[in-house]
């Protein structure tokens, strides 16, 4: 069962991945095809620039810094499109500055999202060793207690039954503190 679980959660991680590269492949597409139609009909309009932060961000917000491909892209599509179409130099120079932005957005917004996984690894990595260490004592204890149960004469069977149910106590705080983060029973 704990198998099928694994196998069942790495087909849904892969299909998420695919999800997030088709989204940011079809956000970059429909972000050239705006700047295609703007830079040749629609020259005056420039408010479709702040489309294209949008796979910038998504990207770097799923992929880390890995992400910031796409701010390149678009930079580098968005200035070759005003080069090839021959633009003033003016306004190739305020495209090359807006990929610029595009750039330090992605690698700020790419930082921030390193941080923030690096960060819930080290959560992560925390519950585990804290589950382990009090888990482990815990199980041992628990054992010890069925096991003296069994043989154990019925004046003392109270106590060990007392025990018991607070290492059961104790095991649900620890459960509630790995996944839940909170102290209750």
């Amino acid at each position: 069962m704990h198998v099928m679980q694994r196998e069942e959660w790495e087909d849904e991680k892969a299909m998420e991945s695919k999800i997030k590269l088709l989204t940011i492949i079809f956000l970059l597409s429909f972000s050239a095809l705006l700047i295609s139609i703007f830079q040749t009909q629609l020259k005056e309009y420039d408010f479709y620039l702040h489309f294209l932060y949008l796979p910038i961000v998504l990207s770097t917000f799923w992929w880390g810094k890995k992400g910031i491909l796409a701010s390149l892209i678009l930079g580098m599509f968005l200035v070759s499109a005003a080069v090839v179409r021959h633009e003033p130099s003016g306004e190739i120079f305020s495209y090359s500055i807006e990929a610029i932005l595009f750039f330090i957005v992605a690698l700020l917004v790419g930082i921030l999202s390193d941080e923030k996984n690096d960060a819930l690894r080290e959560e992560m990595q925390f519950k585990m060793d804290t589950a382990h260490y009090f888990f482990n004592p815990l199980c041992i204890a628990e054992g010890n207690i069925d096991l003296a149960l069994k043989d154990a004469p019925e004046e003392i069977k109270e106590e060990l039954e007392a025990a018991q149910k607070a290492v059961q106590r104790i095991k649900k705080v620890v459960r509630n503190v790995v996944e839940e983060g909170e102290v209750y029973e």
